[in-house]
């Protein structure tokens, strides 16, 4: 079986989610075989950078090497100024060898012309593959692995980023590689299967896959499920992904505990909650940690739970890690931050969404202002990072909200490290849509947001400008936007946060 994480997508780390079939199918006693597009396309688009008679261009590729270096080593991370420009050249170096219209980055990808929202410009991609500018890569990697009618290929398909390469290199092997049984999941599959009237999709001939996709995988290979195994990376280690220490990506669960938040997709598509035992993950993240030798562990859940942090803090894995955590009711008292620190804990992703109680429960969010508060000192104190993600424009949201929410990040400004900032737009399948004006977001059949008149007036250009220049514009929350990491974002936060790393 071959599974094939298509780009574009951050180039860090190996996928985690390959890893889990990987390790279910390989337990079933599938052989495997690992392609992540992720990194693959990026070294082929800089090597094909040397053909360019740009003259900027050409000074980029001839610093090439050192750019990789600074941006795979610890030496690029000792100066944030440095990354930002190594990384800037690294951007360069990738659209160098792109057609007009393309505009790539390791996290996005964007076709004059073209979406992936729309069925009828994904056909148009499966049509032509050879017209797709990563055709030569693809063509010959699949090329050399598929050999005959027994062959299997398995695409994780997780964000609009990756969808018209998809359907490039589906369109591709439909036409040459006819015999290929193909089958596709992830979580872009998982939201379409579950979004009325995305039921039927333009992929045609692939079987899909929504939801957990380890016993659905093995079943397409025709073997009996004997559990999820151990994570299998193959060979992905042995190469050098974009970050100055090899980072080992973990998911002890699928999906979301909590399940409550008014905005979110977790709600509405609701698939079950389902996680490893505490003992399994642990034993499982020692076992991956001495295999791979990572200077850092990237726990992916959508939030780490309780059980597993309170493993962490008892067995700790000895190696530095970083996840995603909902502000918990522990984390107010200082010993327990403390410990996690002590644990190996670097960093850690806070959705807070607002600062502004009553917006905080219209989303069930089930936090209060005054414990967030508690925990953001604490983490600071230990000496744990903190990346906070906030969301404007929710329905219950007007603009004096926003400004108490732009007063408590400023009040808090000391214990936070980096920020994320994000419009919010409104899922397709959620109850909040209902009595509100609703139109739709995109010009696509395929997407998963619709557009509404907010109740106040408080719309996403209003949104737009207040974020502009009532947010953005105070120098102090502008200095925490400036030293957040671009493009890679919170997979590199944990390298900037000083003597905590290295």
């Amino acid at each position: 079986m071959i599974l094939f994480n298509p780009p574009s997508v951050r180039n860090c780390e190996p996928p985690v989610g390959l890893s889990r079939l990987a390790g279910a199918l390989l337990e079933a006693g599938e052989p495997v075989t690992l392609i992540d597009g992720a990194r693959e396309a990026p070294e082929y688009l800089a090597a094909a950078a040397q053909s360019s008679r740009d003259a900027q261009i050409k000074r980029v590729v001839k610093s090439r090497d050192r750019i990789l270096h600074l941006l795979t080593t610890e030496e690029g991370y000792r100066s944030f100024d440095r990354y930002r420009k190594a990384l800037s050249d690294y951007l360069r170096l990738l659209n160098a060898p792109l057609p007009p219209g393309i505009q790539l980055t390791p996290s996005d990808c964007r076709y004059e012309g073209f979406s992936p929202l729309r069925s009828s410009d994904i056909l148009r991609v499966m049509d032509r593959p050879e017209e797709h500018f990563l055709f030569p890569w693809f063509s010959r990697r699949l090329d050399g692995l598929l050999s005959g009618k027994e062959d299997k290929l398995g695409i994780s398909l997780n964000f609009q980023s990756q969808v018209l390469t998809t359907a490039a290199v589906i369109g591709y092997l439909q036409r040459e590689h006819r015999d290929v049984r193909l089958i596709m999941g992830g979580g872009l599959v998982t939201s379409w299967s579950r979004t009325p009237g995305l039921d039927v999709l333009p992929f045609t001939g692939i079987r899909l896959s929504p939801g957990r996709g380890e016993e659905e995988i093995v079943r397409f290979c025709e073997r009996e499920y004997k559990g999820p195994g151990l994570p299998f990376f193959g060979d992905l280690f042995d190469h050098a992904h974009i970050a100055p220490v090899p980072i080992l990506p973990y998911a002890a669960a699928n999906g979301c505990s909590w399940k409550r938040c008014t905005f979110c997709a977790e709600r509405w598509e609701d698939y079950p909650y389902c996680e490893l035992s505490t003992e399994t993950s642990l034993d499982q993240i020692r076992s991956l940690a001495d295999r791979h030798n990572p200077g850092l562990i990237h726990l992916t859940d959508s939030e780490i739970s309780p059980a597993l942090l309170r493993g962490l803090i008892e067995s700790p894995p000895g190696i530095p890690w970083y996840g995603f955590s909902r502000i918990l009711k522990e984390m107010v008292k200082p010993d327990y931050c403390r410990r996690l620190a002590a644990s190996g804990c670097r960093m850690l992703c806070l959705g807070l969404e607002s600062g502004d109680q009553n917006v905080l429960n219209s989303m069930k969010k089930g936090i209060r202002t005054d414990r967030i508060s508690a925990v953001l000192n604490n983490l600071k104190d230990a000496g744990i990072g903190s990346f906070v993600y906030l969301l404007f424009g929710t329905p219950a949201e007007e603009r004096d909200a926003a400004l108490r929410t732009r007063d408590f990040v400023l009040g808090h400004r000391e214990c936070i490290d980096y920020m994320n900032l994000a419009v919010f737009t409104m899922p397709r399948l959620s109850g909040e849509a209902a009595g509100l004006a609703t139109s739709e977001f995109y010009e696509g059949d395929l997407s998963l947001s619709i557009d509404f008149t907010h109740p106040s007036g408080w719309n996403r250009r209003e949104v737009r400008r207040f974020l502009d220049r009532e947010f953005r514009g105070v120098p102090e929350l502008r200095d925490i936007l400036k030293r957040t990491p671009p493009v890679y974002t919170s997979s590199h936060g944990p390298f900037f946060l000083g003597k905590t790393f290295f």
